[in-house]
């Protein structure tokens, strides 16, 4: 558990360091209890402020999270494993899996940011705030593991993750295009 509390630190307050030393050594499990804790974390401040609910409905809230979040994680990992082997840099997977739930340990700072906006309006503006530096600290670390786990640098981390959201924009052009044709076609 000592070393599961070093890699949490190191990653809020070295994350280049402990990147390194992950990526020598990733730890899955670690990993998988970051994403359930993160995923668990929204349902439960909700479970605090609506305390009228059933707790069967409760339990089936919090899998159904863990379920959902551990999926979007693998998702993601695979996602962008796709890319990198069209890239040539495939093959990481597992690395990348401990990296990218690593870089989600800012998100625990939601939970005081979703406290905050339940206050006046300073505490919202407060929480907004923290919200919105979590986020972005959570993203910057996500870059951050894309470039460690596929020894890319920045300028392509952001090529590595712009060209798909592109693609899909172009692909969902195409989609509704083609139907919007043949929508006219048959009019």
């Amino acid at each position: 558990m000592k070393n599961f509390f070093d890699n949490f630190y190191g990653v809020l307050f070295k994350p280049s360091e402990t990147f390194d030393k992950l990526k020598e050594n990733p730890q899955l499990i670690q990993g998988f209890i970051i994403v359930v804790f993160i995923s668990i974390l929204s349902p439960v401040l909700k479970f605090s402020i609506n305390q009228e609910q059933n707790p069967f409905f409760q339990g089936f809230e919090l899998i159904n999270a863990s379920f959902w979040g551990l999926l979007s994680w693998l998702f993601f990992a695979s996602f962008l494993e796709i890319i990198a082997s069209i890239f040539k840099r495939g093959g990481k997977t597992k690395i990348f899996l401990c990296l990218s739930a690593f870089a989600l340990l800012p998100w625990i700072f939601l939970a005081p940011a979703s406290l905050f906006k339940t206050d006046g309006l300073l505490f919202k503006a407060l929480g907004i705030l923290i919200g919105l530096a979590s986020w972005l600290w959570s993203t910057i670390l996500t870059a951050f593991a894309v470039m460690k786990t596929y020894d890319i640098s920045a300028p392509r981390v952001i090529t590595f993750i712009l060209i798909p959201f592109f693609g899909g924009i172009l692909g969902f052009y195409w989609f509704f295009g083609f139907f919007m044709t043949l929508i006219q076609i048959f009019q």
